[in-house]
């Protein structure tokens, strides 16, 4: 049984425990709706599972919603969240590595979308900003040691 917390990457985790983690966003119809760092190991769970069931049934003393990520006709796991992150979930929504497309990194959730190439965020002018995180080599200020104090 997973939870929120047990999902979600924290700056430092990567330093502390080696972990690493991916930034994704939850986009039903273009419309970013959720966003997260997730700890590397849960992406597959997230971007590869071919059904969601809701079984909150099953946990009645767990305020929100209980999901059940299938693949291939097989539990993968159990995740505990909100009612908005796993009403999201049960939609079918379309997961994307916000590291994959260009101005993903500017993302906050609702106010951006998608449009299958790239992300238009819509809560600021992100024109002349470089499209890309300066860890992703596509940037031109790529730079593979971005972020550690090493």
């Amino acid at each position: 049984m997973l939870k929120d917390i047990n999902v979600q990457f924290t700056m430092g985790n990567d330093i502390a425990l080696g972990a690493k983690g991916v930034a994704l966003v939850w986009t039903i119809d273009g419309d970013c709706l959720y966003d997260i760092p997730v700890f590397e190991e849960y992406v597959d769970m997230f971007t590869s599972s071919d059904e969601v069931l809701d079984v909150s049934d099953e946990y009645p003393d767990h305020d929100g919603i209980t999901v059940r990520f299938m693949k291939n006709g097989a539990a993968v796991e159990d995740f505990q969240t909100s009612e908005y992150f796993g009403n999201i979930l049960l939609s079918d929504p379309l997961v994307l590595d916000i590291n994959d497309y260009p101005y993903g990194r500017y993302i906050q959730s609702p106010h951006a979308k998608f449009d299958g190439e790239k992300f238009i965020i819509t809560n600021r002018d992100v024109t002349g900003f470089d499209p890309w995180h300066p860890k992703n080599p596509k940037s031109p200020a790529y730079n593979p040691n971005f972020g550690h104090n090493h």
